[in-house]
């Protein structure tokens, strides 16, 4: 039976000071990072029920006021941290005026806010993938998510551009996503991160890339305009 540790004061203090104060209670923070606490000492497989509310010096009629079981437990802390990531890159967004350049800020607001949240990030991405469908289901909705932004942002960049087919700049949406994933996910499995504005200038230049080598193609071949 797990006991509270620094890292459950950690998650909790990470959740006061991260979360609107209206979007969880303080009863249910304290489950959350009970929860997080047991998923990452013992890993989401291993760990209970049983395990969380000891963490959290709670009742079990307590958990089960707010969660059905630990999964749901495990969806209400990707839904917490999805807010969190939407949050942060469309501010990133409205911060910045439509250039390429705001497709770096959006990205390194994303990255950055996933080191921030390391651990739950880890959990989240690497720990528990293909645990359960209900994950994969949200996990996918993410990722739409993002390649609707990043397709915003190059169909933007690209409005005045005719021979950039819809298609195209859906693929590589996308491909973004995939890229600015994994590279999350690679980071997450070192000891030390890379620096996040290092590799959100990597990932905006891989981009700017592709739509210049784009633009190059179809200048030379504009039939290719009509293929599709």
């Amino acid at each position: 039976m797990l006991q509270p540790s620094q890292g459950y004061e950690i998650y909790l203090k990470s959740l006061n000071d991260n979360l609107p104060s209206q979007a969880v209670c303080d009863q249910e923070k304290r489950l959350i990072a009970a929860a997080l606490e047991a998923f990452t000492k013992k890993g989401y497989i291993d760990a209970t029920v049983q395990d969380i509310v000891s963490i959290a010096r709670a009742s079990k009629s307590t958990f089960y006021k707010y969660y059905d079981n630990k999964e749901a437990v495990l969806i209400r802390i990707l839904h917490l941290l999805t807010d969190v990531l939407i949050e942060k890159v469309e501010h990133s967004l409205q911060a910045h005026p439509p250039t390429s350049k705001r497709t770096f800020y959006a990205i390194r607001a994303y990255i950055e806010t996933c080191f921030l949240h390391r651990e739950i990030t880890k959990l989240l991405m690497v720990d528990t993938v293909g645990v359960a469908p209900s994950l994969e289901k949200i996990r996918q909705e993410l990722h739409q998510y993002f390649a609707r932004i990043f397709h915003r942002e190059i169909s933007q960049a690209l409005r005045n551009d005719q021979r950039i087919q819809h298609s195209d700049a859906w693929v590589l949406s996308y491909a973004m996503v995939g890229a600015v994933q994994q590279v999350i996910i690679q980071s997450l499995i070192v000891e030390v991160p890379p620096n996040p504005d290092h590799l959100a200038e990597v990932l905006e230049t891989m981009l700017s890339r592709s739509l210049r080598k784009e633009n190059s193609k179809k200048a030379k071949h504009p039939n290719l305009t009509n293929e599709h």
